[in-house]
Order: C-alpha cells, then structure tokens, then sequence
C-alpha cells in the first residue's frame, strides 16, 4: 500500500516488487537542479551528485534546516549552539569528542543488551489485544540512545512519552478545550525531560564520571542547559527518526510475504541490507537544507550554474535517493542489495553526507535490526496500514496506529 500527502493508502498490484509507500503532491524526479519559487525561493537539487557535492562544501555552505536559522547564533545567548547547528572547527571538535560512542565497533559491544531490550519489548506483544509498534520502537530508540547519551539513570520510566509529546506535531485546526490541552503538554514537555530526565543524570554525573556523552560534555564545561540542549538534538536526530526506521520496515515486512521470507532466512548482513534498501527508499529526513556562505558553482544539466553567496539549497532526499543514474533500474521499487557504485551507501543520503552525516547511522542500523528482528521473528497480523503524518521540521513522515498482534509461536531466523 502507499499513503499520499493525506495520510490515506492505497494497494499496490498484487505480484509486483514492493515499492515506495510514502509520497508527496510535489514529489518530482527530475529536472536534477531546478530554481523554485515559495516563501523563500531556492535552488532544489534531486542529483544524487550534485547533492553530494553541496554537502561536502563545507567551505561553501551551513546548515539551514531544523530551524537552524532561527537559532541565536551572535544575539548574546548563553546556550551553545547544538552540534546540529555548528559550523567549522566547533563542529569538528564536538564530532571527534562523540565520535566514539557511536564508532561500528563500539556499537556492537552494544548488541546483547540492546538484544535483551528488544526481547522484552517484543514479549509484551500479545495475541488478545493489538499494539502499536510506534510507540514499541520509540521505547527501544529511547532506552538504547539514553543509555549511549546518559540518561539510562534518570529517575523517571516515563522519558519516552515525554519525548513523545515533546516531538509530536501539532495538528490542531481548532482552540477547542482538547487543543488547548494539547499545546500545554508540549509546551510543559521540555520542562519535564529536563527536571525528570536531564539533570538528575547530571547531579549523578558531577559527582562521578562514567563513559558516555553527558560525561564528556561535562568535562568540555558544558553548563546544563547546553546539555539539554544536545540531549534535545541526539533524541530528534536519533530516536524519534529510529522508530520511524523501524516503523517503517515493519510496514514493509508485514506488507509483503516474499520480503518478509526474505528477511527472516537471511543472515544478520542480508537483514541490514533491507533495512538499508527501506530507508532509501522511505528516507526519514525527507529534505536537507544549505545556506550557501560563498559563490558555489555546480554543473547543472543545461551547463554550470553558480549559486550566489546566501542562497538557499533544498536538497530533495527522496527524489536524490531515486536518482536512476545513481540506483539504476526501477528506482522506486525495493531491491534489497540493489548494485551500486562503490563509493554510494546502500541507503544513499538517508543518513546525509559530509560534515554533518548522522554520527549514529550504526547505531540506528544495529538497533533497528534487532528490533524489527525479534518482532518478526513471531507471525503477526496487522489492523491496517500505519496513519502518515507529515513533519515541517524534518520535511518527512510521522507514523502512528501501525496495530499488530500475535497470531501464532516465534519463527526464528536462521540468520540470528
């Protein structure tokens, strides 16, 4: 099934390759580098390419997506600017000082309680009652990253439903009494993940120092509202965007019965490799945005186009993730281990590039697949198709209501 801009699904033709499920009115393939009127008009980019070269000039270019330009970069505030938002050699210093705890290796050492996590998750799934996987994911995305980040010891079982709100979108057309309500819980979340979650693990962590982020953050004289601040940005960047991921594949698994075959006899490597064929497909992060900082010169399908110094760069990641030349034939269907130039990552810019690529791509790939692993390892009947929200802040979807229940014992992979 496919959901468009509304929310709303429709089949696919049974027999044929999966394909994307997840579109927009405006989603386009070509032309790769096109000027586009709006708000603010921009130059979008749909070349897997010309997306590439944009984002590897960091000389050239600044972040100006996730309200990054609304941040107060030289107005006299006292909160450091997130990691998110940083430039030059800021930026490079607070990479290199997280780096670790995200590095492949470091990742799997990870694993077995990352798999104990999941277990236990996965056990509260039962055959008399459906559950939504959303929320089953956020609590796995959020007891994994807290435990890397720090916060593994707050002194509250409720941060996942905290960051839930928190990051929730505000859908209301109305000032009703329910919408009001509504607005004072995200406007009081913040609040809460600060008093409940963030600052116990410091006062824990100012007294003794252990190996995670808050620790080092600490020890690079971050006060606690810069803390919170990162906290704020690795649980946007890293849990709410890994339950989709994982949300998302289960879709697609519960969806088709050869893909589903297919990921339960693979190894753990042939497992990866549809998580990663999904996430191109279905990329969480549905546009990246660039100031330019200085002249930039691409060479746009009509010949070299220069880009003037402040203009803004929307790099369309579902379009760039489909890009023919780059993913070859059929590029909106899913081919998990599609072939692919050797210097292209399976799922292409789902994680972006240059400076600013997700640190915790391994981790998110890891977690996911034992999640999505030890759901599916039991057979699963779902209610419908997950309802599709659309996000301003990450220009890519929200799901919710994706409701399963057991039907029968666990199939084990053979592959674990």
């Amino acid at each position: 099934m496919t959901a468009t801009a509304d929310g709303q699904t429709h089949g696919t033709v049974a027999g044929r390759c999966p394909v994307r499920k997840l579109a927009q009115p405006d989603d386009a393939l070509a032309p790769p580098l096109e000027r586009v009127d709006g708000p603010e008009p921009a130059w979008r980019i749909r070349s897997f390419e010309l997306a590439r070269t944009v984002l590897r000039h960091a000389d050239a270019t600044r972040q100006a997506g996730f309200n990054a330009e609304g941040f107060d970069r030289d107005g006299g505030s006292s909160i450091r600017p997130p990691i998110l938002y940083l430039e030059g050699d800021a930026h490079h210093a607070q990479r290199r000082a997280a780096a670790r705890f995200f590095a492949p290796r470091t990742v799997e050492g990870y694993r077995p309680w990352m798999q104990e996590t999941a277990d236990g998750l996965v056990a509260t799934v039962r055959a008399d009652t459906w559950t939504d996987v959303a929320p089953l994911g956020m609590r796995m995305a959020v007891q994994v990253a807290a435990r890397v980040i720090g916060l593994d010891r707050s002194s509250s079982r409720g941060m996942h439903r905290r960051l839930d709100t928190f990051f929730e979108p505000d859908t209301s057309v109305a000032r009703t009494p329910l919408a009001r309500w509504r607005a004072l819980r995200r406007s009081t979340a913040m609040l809460r993940f600060f008093l409940l979650d963030v600052q116990p693990a410091i006062r824990s962590r100012r007294r003794r120092r252990r190996d995670d982020l808050i620790s080092r953050l600490l020890d690079d004289g971050f006060s606690d509202l810069d803390i919170l601040t990162e906290c704020v940005t690795y649980a946007a960047a890293g849990m709410v965007t890994t339950r989709e991921l994982m949300t998302v594949a289960v879709w697609h698994l519960l969806d088709d019965d050869a893909l589903l075959a297919r990921y339960r006899a693979a190894d753990r490597e042939g497992r990866v490799a549809v998580l990663d064929e999904v996430l191109r497909l279905e990329p969480v992060i549905g546009h990246l945005l660039r100031r330019t900082t200085a002249p930039l010169r691409l060479e746009g399908p009509g010949g070299p186009v220069e880009l003037p110094a402040g203009a803004l760069v929307d790099i369309d990641v579902r379009a760039v993730n489909a890009d023919a030349g780059t993913v070859g034939d059929d590029p909106l269907a899913l081919r998990p281990a599609r072939p692919l130039p050797r210097t292209v990552p399976p799922a292409l810019l789902s994680f972006g590039d240059g400076h600013h690529k997700c640190p915790g791509a391994p981790l998110a790939l890891v977690e996911s697949e034992i999640f999505v692993s030890a759901l599916v390892r039991h057979d699963l009947a779902a209610s419908g198709p997950p309802r599709v929200r659309w996000n301003d802040v990450s220009q890519g979807y929200d799901l919710a209501a994706l409701r399963v229940r057991r039907v029968s014992g666990p199939v084990a992979p053979s592959g674990r």
